[in-house]
């Protein structure tokens, strides 16, 4: 697949989970995002083979972040070798009203563990949304690992595609400010048989 192509494909996946995320809040807790999610092309930052996922890259305050994987298949996954990825960044201070807009059970500001659960719920929901919508797409049907947590950055990094150095980046505002931010990588998914 030519160049060009990938790069027209990496942003229609971008604007495919885009609208999955406004899909899912506006379903889950009848959220309407004030301005229209901005989304950013960027290219992303590699060490020690992993992706880099800072969350003070994203905010001015202490933040949540989670992430899942993305494979072609079970035998990937065990070789670790990443289709794709989608992190998200939610600011600690909004982790609570977030999850409650959404309908969560309540969370407890003051347990760090219950905070990266949170988050880690919330990724793994867009995620799950996400493949669903690449699947009605006509998409194969992708593995997703399990999501990891952190505060303020994944330590270890995040696994990538090596033949990907894009991702899409989208901001959005919740609340009159930007309280979440989605980051995608992926790499060309297979057409479903």
């Amino acid at each position: 697949m030519g160049n060009q192509a990938r790069e027209q494909e990496l942003e229609q996946q971008a604007k495919l989970l885009n609208e999955t995320i406004k899909q899912l809040f506006k379903e889950r807790g009848e959220i309407d995002f004030a301005k229209e999610p901005v989304l950013n092309k960027r290219t992303i930052v590699e060490y020690s083979g992993r992706m880099r996922a800072d969350g003070m890259e994203k905010f001015n305050n202490p933040t949540y972040v989670s992430f899942v994987n993305f494979y072609i298949d079970a035998k990937s996954m065990e070789k670790h070798s990443a289709l794709g990825a989608l992190v998200v960044y939610v600011e600690q201070s909004y982790i609570v009203p977030l999850m409650k807009k959404l309908k969560y059970p309540p969370i407890d500001d003051e347990d760090e563990d219950a905070m990266k659960d949170g988050c880690g719920a919330l990724c793994n929901i867009i995620a799950g949304a996400y493949k669903s919508a690449l699947v009605a797409g006509g998409f194969a049907e992708l593995e997703m690992s399990p999501f990891s947590n952190y505060r303020n950055t994944a330590s270890n990094g995040v696994e990538f595609c090596f033949k990907e150095w894009d991702k899409y980046e989208i901001g959005y505002n919740l609340d009159g400010e930007k309280r979440l931010v989605v980051e995608l990588t992926m790499g060309a998914i297979p057409k479903r048989k």
